[in-house]
């Protein structure tokens, strides 16, 4: 029988990475043909792009969950904080919006403990089992040439173009990540994080350099919330830190997705891409509303060297 011929088509939007996806009806529940696509898709490219997808709240979570288990927000309720987006546990609120939909001051604290997302980085790097796609969704945009896109790196290449004594050296670092730790180097004249020590709270070890199962290809699980490194002090470890950083980071592994209509959707693999909300003007003026789903990562580095359990690192 002949193989039957995909209905999705890619335009891509760097040499190495990242693609436009098209052919995808979201106005019902997705085959799993399809969802099979997108997944060699994500495998192929690490960031997909979906313009007017157009789906609700409710919609948005029924696709995620057909891409795998989700996470949800419970723990920051938990912790307090009111889910604007309920009864929708699974998305998180990622706008600047307050609880009664306000925006957010540019002098408040939830705006200087969301600026950790204006630094590159992958979600959920710093819980124990760390985050595979996320979902991000634009409900309401702010004028777009005010600012406010995703931008991308592609950390499999950036790990591909190392040295080989580079690799060599680093390829069995294990690298505990820390929210608090990206938070504080993001806002650094925060009054509240500068009185927070990311060593009195958890963090999750995770290797450095890992195989990215879908692809086949090595990667560099690298991001802003890497704190040190097993083995090596402080200062080593962070040199280290910074160094990789800022070579995945140059402008060849990376690009910029700028959000054009209120339904976009964007969809990445944090196991092999690490992106960042880009400021702008738009900060403390319009809305930038915005609602992602996160799905656990199932690969068999997905708990790296932390225990299994429930915990989650969540914001006050």
């Amino acid at each position: 029988m002949a193989p039957v011929k995909s209905q999705l088509t890619y335009k891509a939007l760097h040499s190495t990475f990242g693609a436009e996806c098209h052919g995808v009806d979201f106005s019902c529940a997705l085959s799993s043909d399809v969802v099979d696509e997108i997944r060699s898709g994500l495998a192929r490219y690490g960031v997909l792009v979906f313009r007017q997808a157009q789906l609700d709240d409710a919609r948005h979570v029924a696709f995620a969950a057909q891409l795998g288990e989700l996470d949800d927000s419970t723990p920051y309720i938990q912790a307090g904080r009111k889910h604007r987006l309920a009864p929708y546990t699974e998305l998180f609120d990622v706008s600047n919006l307050d609880h009664d939909g306000n925006v957010v001051s540019t002098n408040s604290l939830r705006y200087q403990l969301g600026l950790g997302n204006s630094l590159f980085h992958v979600d959920s790097a710093f819980n124990p089992r760390r985050a595979g796609y996320s979902i991000l969704r634009a409900h309401e945009l702010p004028p777009t040439d005010m600012g406010g896109a995703t931008a991308f790196a592609d950390s499999r290449t950036a790990y591909a173009d190392l040295d080989g004594e580079t690799k060599e050296r680093i390829h069995n670092y294990v690298v505990n990540n820390s929210l608090w730790h990206s938070r504080r180097i993001a806002a650094p004249d925060c009054e509240y994080l500068k009185g927070m020590d990311p060593e009195k709270h958890f963090m999750a070890r995770h290797a450095l350099v890992q195989l990215h199962e879908p692809s086949e290809r090595m990667n560099l699980y690298i991001a802003h919330h890497a704190h040190h490194i097993d083995g090596l002090s402080k200062e080593e470890g962070q040199d280290v830190i910074r160094m990789l950083l800022a070579h995945a980071t140059q402008d060849k592994y990376t690009f910029e997705v700028v959000w054009e209509n209120n339904g976009d959707i964007i969809i990445w693999d944090n196991t092999c891409v690490m992106h960042k909300a880009c400021r702008g003007s738009f900060e403390g003026k319009y809305v930038r509303d915005m609602r992602r789903a996160t799905v656990h990562d199932a690969s068999s580095t997905a708990w790296g060297f932390n225990e299994r359990s429930e915990f989650r690192a969540g914001m006050p």
